[in-house]
């Protein structure tokens, strides 16, 4: 059988379906089987067709093909009829069977080809999305995010080119959930976790429930290894031979320079103010300013430039909505003394307001 699949008219896959019947009442070769699934796997009309046609097997132009067969039998017409429809019955019987033999491998891939699935997710600077995964996983993407989704019927595959993700995951042992992002995996032992990827060395992990193990991105877990690393800690045997690291819900993971940092234990405040963005948030308390104006610059295309040096030492605090620009200004302005001047759309100069 061809590769290429050209357009079939609805006679020409009666005829290739009555081709078919013929081959498998005289019985199909090994060959034959494995064409017939190919052809059948090819378009819903073709096992439409198959099916039509061995219902009708036992209509009379097939007992009268039978009987010809056989002329020199002559039965009375009574148990002709009752003999050729026995056999009728019996031909239409084999003959679903048969199919239905054939189609039970087609059956199950076409199950494997239904977990299957791919597609890219995106926001917008200053965007966030929630998007619910055939799984019934929740993503909820941060502002400037790009994720690829690739699943298949042993494996949950995504990848965070960009920005930041939180990840309520679908339990699925047959299915292991990885996150890859930079030079990272975040395998899930069942679990809600946030990844933001800042560069692909520079990454965090915030765990809110359950464990996450973090392992290079060629590390691929598969059902087995997953039932035997779910109830693993950071010092099993099993995650140092992987050279990997567990963390468990209240912890947080910095990778600096593609190296895995101590594992920090956050508070519950802590965790609200790492995970703020989820709310349209952004909570500050005591960074120095400079890097709360880079965590600023992700929700909008506006960037800042401190004119004065002392500026970047000082130390902020607040919570802030995403994207509030002027909010965040008139703040600065009321509590740090600290003014602005717009230069253009998306360039705002900072200096220290002058002493009287």
């Amino acid at each position: 059988m061809s590769n290429v699949h050209p357009f079939t008219s609805h006679d020409m896959i009666q005829a290739q379906a009555s081709r078919w019947i013929s081959a498998i009442d005289r019985g199909l070769s090994d060959e034959e089987v494995k064409q017939l699934q190919v052809w059948a796997s090819q378009s819903r009309a073709h096992q439409d067709a198959l099916f039509e046609l061995a219902q009708l097997w036992d209509e009379m132009s097939v007992l009268n093909e039978l009987s010809s067969l056989f002329p020199h039998k002559a039965p009375t017409k009574q148990s002709t009829s009752f003999g050729m429809a026995t056999a009728a019955s019996f031909l239409v019987v084999m003959l679903l069977g048969c199919i239905m033999l054939i189609y039970s491998s087609y059956w199950h891939s076409a199950e494997n080809d239904h977990a299957k699935f791919t597609k890219i997710y995106r926001t917008k600077v200053g965007e966030q999305a929630t998007f619910v995964l055939p799984d019934s996983t929740i993503v909820q993407l941060n502002t400037n995010t790009n994720l690829e989704v690739a699943y298949t019927g042993n494996r949950r595959q995504l990848i965070l080119n960009r920005g930041e993700g939180r990840f309520n995951v679908a339990k699925d042992a047959s299915r292991p959930f990885t996150v890859i992002a930079g030079d990272k995996s975040f395998t899930a032992l069942g679990t809600v976790f946030n990844v933001q990827r800042n560069t692909a060395s520079d990454l965090e992990l915030v765990v809110t429930e359950g464990k996450v193990m973090i392992a290079d991105p060629s590390t691929q877990v598969d059902a087995t290894d997953f039932n035997r690393l779910k109830d693993a800690t950071d010092t099993s045997n099993d995650i140092k031979k992987l050279k990997a690291n567990v963390v468990v819900s209240g912890e947080k993971a910095l990778i600096k320079h593609s190296k895995t940092e101590p594992i920090k234990q956050l508070s519950a405040d802590d965790v609200q103010r790492d995970l703020a963005w989820q709310h349209g948030m952004l909570i500050f308390n005591g960074e120095p300013l400079s890097d709360a104006l880079q965590e600023v610059s992700r929700y909008t295309a506006t960037r800042f430039e401190l004119l004065d040096p002392e500026l970047s030492t000082l130390k902020v605090a607040g919570v802030f909505k995403a994207g509030d620009i002027k909010g965040l200004l008139d703040s600065l302005a009321a509590n740090l003394a600290v003014e602005h001047q717009r230069l253009g759309e998306h360039r705002v100069t900072l200096t220290l307001a002058t002493k009287s």
